[in-house]
């Protein structure tokens, strides 16, 4: 797995929760938290808890401000790319989301973009998808290397709707010639897909960024 992994796609999809499920599996690592247009749910509000678990969260100039909604990218991540230390960075779900990363591009040339996926989400549908790619390639100069198939509707998610969306994903993955690379998926479902999906499997208990009295919440 690459040392560098860059986590885009449309707004509300699942992004930071994929990013810091991720880390875990990675850790010791850094989670960069570079989401800072409208964000919503932040690895930085778990900092601590992650950092227990040895992940470290890095991202504003104000030292992970969990109220800082303005792009004032610490220097500390520039120092971490440079290093070639393992991080993920979990990117704005804008159109020029990716675009804060085009600085660094002769140290993320070989990173590893990720677009996340959700087909719940009226922003994430096949065809949004399909052009979505592009948009997100060209003000960054980084193409997307894999998908992550997301698509959930919270405690609603059924392994019929994951195993549906799976394949839906995987003909404009054949398509476009862009892997599918993790599907993430509550446990209490994941045994009914296993089956059903070729790619590596991400499985998670709990939501880090969503706290229980949010059941029910939009996606």
């Amino acid at each position: 797995m690459s040392e560098k992994i860059i986590i885009t796609g449309a707004y509300g999809v699942g992004k930071s929760e994929f990013a810091s499920q991720l880390a875990l599996t990675m850790a010791p690592c850094y989670l960069a938290d570079l989401d800072i247009i409208n964000p919503y749910f932040r690895p930085r509000e778990q900092a601590e808890w992650l950092k227990s678990q040895g992940v470290e969260v890095v991202g504003s100039l104000l030292k992970n401000h969990i109220n800082q909604d303005f792009p004032a990218l610490s220097g500390a991540i520039s120092g971490i790319i440079n290093q070639n230390k393992r991080i993920i960075l979990d990117m704005a779900g804008s159109e020029n989301g990716l675009r804060p990363l085009a600085t660094f591009f002769e140290d993320l040339k070989d990173a590893q973009v990720w677009l996340v996926v959700n087909l719940s989400r009226p922003e994430s549908t096949i065809d949004k998808i399909e052009a979505m790619v592009p948009n997100k390639e060209e003000p960054s100069k980084l193409k997307i290397t894999g998908f992550v198939q997301n698509t959930h509707m919270l405690e609603y998610t059924t392994a019929e709707l994951v195993i549906e969306s799976q394949k839906k994903l995987k003909n404009l993955s054949d398509q476009l010639h862009i892997p599918i690379v993790y599907t993430m998926i509550n446990e209490s479902i994941a045994k009914q897909c296993k089956n059903e999906i070729e790619n590596p499997v991400l499985t998670f208990k709990h939501l880090i960024l969503r706290a229980e009295w949010m059941k029910g919440a939009s996606l």
